[in-house]
């Protein structure tokens, strides 16, 4: 009887992931095929009768990560797109502050707002709630007075061209209140962390592309703003330990439910990952499931355990030369090649199929882990939260704003 409830386990096991493969891959390479078309502009929209939509970038940031003027210059470089870009950094201390004032030179509609300490929320909601009402209080002095959409974007994520004449698309022609796209991670090598970070973003990918798990998590957000401020999801930031994922349960219990827009997937290029810094960044985001989803969060954690049984047995499986646990490994590291082949760069086979195997692995073991904190920690802070989403606490550590050499700085989102 134990063998058979093991053995329907790890064959459970391998058939979500088809299942999520099969389900998810479509809108995966639609995202990859905006990139791989090097870029290419799509054919320009019908005009709509009226006025455009009124629209404001809002992009939270810190520190001088790697890359990170790039990918904010991408985001200010959106050929046609009539929009105003507020960036919020804490102080002028701050790095970022720099880059940004550098960028305003050949930006005229680049705001920088400086946000100062956050004392009930995440720096980052802090940030985003200060340049909103930066920019409610500009438009007081305007005619057409504050913008119509509102898109909020993380800073390390590089953007395509067109991104936001799709990701607002969807909102501009009355198809959705809120459209949501992820981040493509690009593996610069073959290191094993660096495959295992691929791997888990791509997960986190296939799963927003399905229509009815879509959530805004780690990409970027377009959002009507009359609809954001009649929901209340301002005072929701106002004491969340992170921004979109806790935007995205609150409106669907209200009934607003994301549009996934697959083509405006971002771009993260990860190279020279160490293992370290890939559990890290993870178990942020398992950390976000527990705090803002934790009835999901509990179900996973039976799934986990009872995954961890079927692990146990298959190794006295082997231990004992028996067939079923090699079966499942083989079928385990068989699905890392085609998941691997959803990347923008061509993979060495045996590399895909044992960095699967290692980040399912991990994946297991820092999902038990969230058990241990109810504490995240970034950039120096360490947030004590509760399970509605809430921070409790805020401690600030002594540590650098400055990213370390070489450290592609996903571990925001």
């Amino acid at each position: 009887m134990l063998a058979l409830m093991a053995q329907f386990a790890l064959a459970a096991h391998i058939a979500a992931l088809v299942l999520l493969f099969v389900l998810g891959a479509p809108a995966v390479r639609a995202a990859r095929r905006v990139w791989l078309e090097k870029r290419r502009l799509p054919a320009p929209a019908e005009p709509q009768p009226g006025s455009p939509p009124r629209l404001a970038l809002i992009v939270p940031l810190t520190g001088d990560s790697p890359g990170m003027e790039r990918c904010l210059r991408s985001l200010l470089d959106q050929p046609g797109m009539d929009f105003d870009a507020w960036f919020a950094v804490q102080d002028e201390a701050d790095p970022a502050a720099g880059l940004v004032r550098r960028l305003m030179a050949g930006h005229p509609r680049l705001r920088l707002v400086l946000s100062g300490p956050a004392a009930t929320c995440c720096q980052k909601n802090h940030s985003l709630l200060a340049a909103l009402d930066a920019l409610a209080e500009a438009g007081k002095n305007r005619p057409e007075g504050p913008p119509d959409i509102l898109v909020f974007c993380d800073s390390t994520h590089e953007a395509a061209p067109d991104f936001l004449t799709r990701l607002t698309a969807p909102v501009a022609e009355g198809r959705a209140v809120l459209a949501t796209s992820y981040h493509r991670v690009l593996p610069e090598d073959d290191r094993p962390a660096t495959l295992c970070h691929f791997y888990s973003a791509l997960g986190i990918h296939l799963l927003q592309s399905l229509p009815l798990l879509c959530q805004p998590w780690g990409g970027a957000t377009a959002i009507l703003r009359r609809e954001f401020l009649a929901h209340g999801v301002d005072a929701v930031w106002a004491r969340g330990v992170v921004d979109d994922f806790t935007m995205g349960p609150y409106l669907q219990g209200r009934g607003v439910r994301a549009l996934a827009v697959p083509e405006a997937a971002l771009l993260t290029p990860v190279a020279g990952q160490t293992m370290g810094r890939w559990w890290d960044w993870w178990f942020r985001q398992l950390l976000y499931l527990k705090f803002c989803m934790p009835g999901t969060w509990l179900a996973g954690t039976a799934g986990a355990l009872g995954l961890l049984g079927a692990w146990c047995w298959a190794a006295w499986d082997l231990a004992r030369g028996g067939l079923s646990g090699w079966f499942y490994l083989a079928a385990l590291a068989g699905l890392g090649l085609p998941l691997g082949g959803l990347s923008q760069r061509r993979l060495p086979a045996w590399r895909r199929a044992a960095s699967f195997l290692l980040m399912q692995g991990a994946t297991l073991f820092c999902y038990l882990a969230t058990w241990g904190t109810n504490t995240l920690r970034w950039r120096g802070i360490a947030y004590k939260a509760g399970l509605d989403g809430t921070v409790r606490r805020i401690e600030r550590e002594q540590a650098p704003r400055r990213s370390s050499p070489g450290a592609n700085d996903t571990e925001r989102k």
